[in-house]
């Protein structure tokens, strides 16, 4: 059976080909990985014709710049939800499925960027929303900015399984979002309404202790259900769910073991729906060169999970069950 290739989120885009280019780690293009022969999958504009045209050097970076922080609302003592003003650029890039930006405080050094989901995103006012739970030394620092944040983005690679939310149309899907995990989810529930998908969700307020999404998704006609997900009354109506309903999309907005549990219902389950799960992989720079989020496949290979779209089940099952 053929090897599949990897997929990079970034193929194609203004940002492509990136600083992997020069250091030969290009994941998709063969040349730019050092091989004599044309061996890619990208259907697009030739990458390693792009990176000649730029003068055999990357074409261009992600820019930090200082962003108004319009609203601030707290959810529960550590979680706030703040609204900041971006570019017009900006609010289209940011406005799919997966797309997160870096936040830090304008007083504070560039390594105490920290990735954030964009919840929603207002393409007219340039708008977007974040959720954000305080949890150690970065998100500390940005927990009394209350006037403006330098904002470094965007990034989509938020989300393993991108390919599915996209193919999916008037199918029946289900939503399982728990704690902070609920912010990724927003966006996903409206790209499944826009696609005329029927969408349940299972919505648990977490270490969060509120359940929030319910006012980010916008006038989709959603059935939301608030349980203890990973409580034995939560897991038994998960597994009721999956046992005696039909999805053709299930996705999951939270832990690797709460990934890992409802792919073993789905394995359980009558059906066979596509998973689509956040990506937990650590994630520092967002450019692929520190390292922090390097994953090994099934082949050994070392990939960049904050550029790659893994496979899900073996994304999860490699993190979970192989630590």
């Amino acid at each position: 059976m053929a090897k599949r290739k990897l997929e990079c989120v970034d193929a194609g885009s203004e940002y492509c080909p990136c600083f992997l280019a020069e250091t030969g780690e290009c994941i998709t293009c063969s040349h730019l990985q050092g091989k004599q022969f044309c061996d890619c999958n990208w259907r697009g504009v030739c990458i390693f014709q792009e990176y000649a045209w730029a003068g055999y050097r990357s074409r261009g970076t992600r820019g930090s710049y200082e962003a108004e922080l319009v609203d601030k609302k707290e959810i529960s003592p550590d979680t706030f939800v703040i609204k900041l003003k971006v570019t017009r650029t900006m609010s289209r890039e940011l406005d799919n499925p997966g797309a997160y930006v870096f936040l830090r405080g304008k007083e504070r050094p560039g390594f105490f960027d920290v990735p954030m989901s964009v919840m929603t995103v207002n393409t007219v006012k340039n708008e977007i929303d974040v959720a954000m739970q305080v949890a150690g030394a970065k998100t500390k620092a940005l927990q009394d900015i209350n006037d403006r944040i330098i904002v470094r983005g965007p990034y989509w690679n938020g989300i393993l399984g991108q390919r599915y939310l996209k193919c999916i149309k008037g199918g029946n899907c289900l939503v399982i979002a728990r704690g902070i995990g609920q912010a990724p989810a927003a966006q996903v529930v409206r790209t499944l309404h826009k696609h005329n998908n029927r969408v349940k969700i299972l919505a648990d307020p977490g270490k969060v202790g509120a359940v929030f999404i319910k006012d980010y998704i916008g006038e989709t006609c959603c059935e939301i259900e608030e349980l203890d997900i990973i409580s034995k009354q939560g897991l038994t109506v998960i597994n009721k769910y999956l046992k005696y309903e039909d999805y053709d999309l299930i996705f999951s907005g939270g832990s690797d073991k709460q990934h890992l549990y409802i792919l073993r219902e789905i394995d359980n389950s009558r059906g066979n729906p596509f998973l689509v799960v956040t990506n937990n992989s650590q994630i520092c720079c967002g450019e692929g060169i520190c390292g922090s989020c390097s994953t090994r496949i099934e082949s050994g290979v070392k990939v960049k999970a904050c550029k790659v779209q893994l496979d899900v089940r073996k994304a999860i099952e490699r993190r979970i069950l192989n630590g």
